[in-house]
C-alpha cells in the first residue's frame, strides 16, 4: 500500500460513525477488494491486503475490526456480524528455524473462510486456515484456531464447541 493510500485508509478508519462514514468506508474499500457486497463498518475498520479479500452481503463490522489478508487470503460470507476488535489474520509469522530471528523468517499464510450467517462476538481473533461453517457464533474474546462445524456455539481459547445451535443439550 502506497503512503498516500495509507493516509486516506487512516482517515477514512476515523470518520465518524453514520451513513456518511458508513458509506465512505465502503466506498474507499469497493475497488481495492477482491469482491464486495454491501456492508456497513463502523469507525476503526480496516483491512490490510484488500485484493486478497471478498465481503459478502449485508454484513456489519463493529467498531476498531482489522482484517489482514496479506499474505493469505479472507472470504467473508452473507448475513455476518463481525463484533467490536475482531481481528481476522490470514498469515503468520514463521518461528521454527532457532538461528534465525523470527522477524527474519518465512510468512506462513492461509485462508479464512466466514461462511453465511455467523457472528463473532466482541474481540474474537481468527488465525489463518480456519473455516467457521454457517450459521456458527463465536463467544467473545475465543480465539479460533481450528474449523468450526456449521450451526456450531463454540468460545475460549483455544476456541471449543460448546453446543450445537438448536440442540437442547451441550457439546461433550
Amino acid at each position: 500500500m502506497s503512503e498516500l493510500a495509507s493516509w486516506l485508509q487512516q482517515l477514512v478508519a476515523l470518520l465518524p460513525d453514520g451513513k456518511v462514514g458508513y458509506t465512505l468506508r465502503r466506498w474507499f474499500y469497493r475497488g481495492r477488494l477482491k469482491a464486495c457486497g454491501h456492508f456497513a463498518a463502523m469507525s476503526g475498520f480496516k483491512i490490510f491486503g484488500a485484493e486478497t479479500v471478498s465481503i459478502g452481503s449485508r454484513v456489519t463490522f463493529n467498531v476498531g475490526v482489522v482484517i489482514d489478508g496479506s499474505h493469505g487470503e479472507i472470504r467473508i460470507g452473507d448475513d455476518v456480524l463481525i463484533g467490536p476488535y475482531c481481528v481476522l489474520r490470514a498469515a503468520d509469522h514463521g518461528f521454527s528455524d532457532v538461528t534465525r530471528p523470527i522477524r527474519e523468517q518465512e510468512r506462513v499464510s492461509g485462508t479464512i473462510v466466514i461462511e453465511d450467517d455467523v457472528w463473532l462476538g466482541s474481540h474474537v481473533v481468527v488465525t489463518r486456515g480456519v473455516t467457521i461453517g454457517r450459521g456458527s457464533v463465536i463467544g467473545a474474546h475465543s480465539v479460533v484456531t481450528k474449523d468450526i462445524p456449521p450451526y456450531s456455539v463454540a468460545v475460549g481459547v483455544p476456541a471449543k464447541v460448546a453446543k450445537t445451535r438448536g440442540a437442547k443439550e451441550p457439546v461433550g
